[in-house]
């Protein structure tokens, strides 16, 4: 396998002014904008990974990648594919599912 990452930026993790609630700020890098943006038009998704090293409090606690949709069997590559993905996903989530009926005692 091919490593086809696009580094796109650096994340940190923050704390509310409250204190109890995270977040993720970050940076993007400016010269894989084009690319990375490219990969998400083709379908591409995220994909953050923690920071391996961090020596100084100063540095970013995850990385932030593009990375391209693999290609299934019988499946179009590209916006098309990801359409026919969210449809499933919206179906299946519209599926109706099995009630909790408890069983009478024997």
């Amino acid at each position: 396998m091919t490593d086809d990452k696009i580094k796109l930026g650096v994340l940190w993790k923050n704390l509310s002014r409250e204190g109890n609630k995270p977040y993720l700020s970050g940076r993007v890098q400016q010269d894989n904008l084009d690319a990375a943006a490219k990969v998400l038009r083709d379908g591409g998704r995220f994909l953050v990974l923690s920071s391996k090293k961090r020596p100084d409090k100063q540095d970013p606690d995850y990385e932030l990648f593009v990375v391209p949709e693999p290609e299934r069997r019988g499946e179009r590559p590209g916006p098309a594919a990801a359409t026919h993905r969210q449809a499933t996903a919206a179906a299946e989530q519209n599926r109706p599912r099995p009630s909790m009926v408890s069983r009478p005692r024997r």
